[in-house]
């Protein structure tokens, strides 16, 4: 044979024990490389797993480790970002989503014993600031902490997830901005927002931008005085979620109370009909002693009111259960705190104002908005009857 056929014949029989091989490779060293290398290579024909050498006379073979970090490649899924971009300010590749169906504690360190700093939420998002293996240190909002990588989201699943979820939101740039009903300067306003103050968008009309509350309320505010950008949701401190439970705490109690009275009320009788009971005997002072307590009881109310006060007195004598007489009466025991906590007995002494005094006359001339009633109370009580002022009488 001759001498200048040996470059051919090499070629040919690397080509054969590498496709000989082949097999064998692809089934037990998938992460590895082949490398033909020779002594005094003239040149290298390569693809992404194979590179062989022509060499003039031997042949070794070598096997190398692939190193290539999955996660740079993208053939890591979830893990790696294969797209550039931002998405509310976060660049795809410092981006993070909350991956659970409610929500994971944000800790001061990457421990689990380590001091509880916040919740990260479902959908929400925030940068990445330092990764580890099994823990990340996040910033969301105003809380930042380290969250176990088991329930985040990293590389183009959180950048799907991202765009689905991202929304628009206006920051009111001035002290107080009005939100408005229509497009219009002069329309009813909504609300009133602060400066900071965040609100959703639905889009731009002109000068207008429509805004949207949580209640799905719409209005309009002047897009002169907001920034409008893209926004995800983020987490919240402690302290916010406390503040948070504690405002629907009390709001739930208001409502509570609301409809308590919107019952109490339904159940109320506020028409009143003067009648006359019959007058009663009485001198001066059983006057001005009924006089001193209708103003210790009611002296701020209406006129109706302070009468029926008295007339409350009137007819619990009437009846003869309290006692036979206005002064027995009005100092039963347990039945009138004023009377008990000597403030009638002050009142009369300086003399009651002429309202009461009247008021008293009136209810001893038997004059009654309340019929029959013995009994009255402030009407948050929730009693239910006849309601003047603020009291109610049955």
């Amino acid at each position: 044979m001759k001498k200048a056929a040996w470059p051919a014949l090499i070629i040919a029989v690397a080509i054969i024990i590498v496709g000989t091989w082949g097999s064998t490779i692809s089934a037990s060293a998938t992460d590895s490389k082949i490398r033909v290398v020779t002594a005094g290579a003239a040149k290298a024909v390569t693809d992404n797993k194979t590179k062989a050498v022509a060499s003039k006379e031997t042949i070794n073979i070598e096997i190398v480790k692939d190193t290539t970090d999955p996660s740079e490649s993208g053939s890591k899924s979830g893990e790696a970002t294969t797209k550039k971009g931002t998405v509310a300010g976060i660049s795809y590749d410092k981006l993070v989503m909350a991956d659970v169906d409610e929500a994971v504690n944000v800790r001061e360190s990457a421990s689990e014993d380590s001091k509880l700093l916040g919740k990260f939420f479902k959908e929400c998002g925030g940068e990445i600031l330092e990764k580890g293996d099994g823990w990340t240190k996040v910033k969301t909002g105003d809380l930042t902490g380290w969250i176990k990588n088991d329930y985040l989201m990293f590389g183009d699943r959180a950048v799907e997830l991202a765009n689905k979820v991202v929304e628009k939101t206006a920051t009111c740039t001035t002290d107080c901005l009005r939100v408005r009903k229509s497009a219009d300067p002069d329309a009813t306003v909504l609300d009133l927002l602060a400066k900071g103050d965040t609100i959703g968008v639905l889009g731009q009309e002109g000068e207008w931008t429509k805004v949207e509350f949580s209640d799905g309320e719409e209005g309009y505010v002047s897009t002169e005085y907001v920034t409008v950008a893209d926004s995800l949701g983020t987490g919240k401190t402690m302290e916010a979620i406390k503040a948070e439970e504690e405002k629907v705490k009390k709001e739930k109690a208001q409502a509570e109370a609301a409809a308590k009275k919107a019952e109490v009320e339904a159940g109320r009788t506020t028409d009143t009909t003067k009648t006359n009971n019959g007058a009663v005997a009485a001198d001066v002072s059983d006057q001005v002693l009924l006089a001193a307590l209708i103003q210790a009881e009611g002296g701020n109310q209406p006129y109706e009111g302070q009468v029926s006060v008295g007339t409350v007195v009137m007819n619990r004598l009437r009846s003869g259960r309290y006692g036979g007489s206005i002064s027995s009466v009005i100092y039963a025991k347990g039945q009138f705190g004023p009377a008990g906590s000597g403030q009638v007995a002050r009142i009369a002494a300086a003399g009651p104002k002429a309202s009461c005094l009247a008021a008293a006359q009136d209810a001893i001339n038997g004059v009654s908005y309340i019929g029959g009633a013995t009994h009255f109370r402030n009407v948050r009580s929730g009693y239910t009857g006849i309601v003047i002022g603020s009291h109610v009488f049955w």
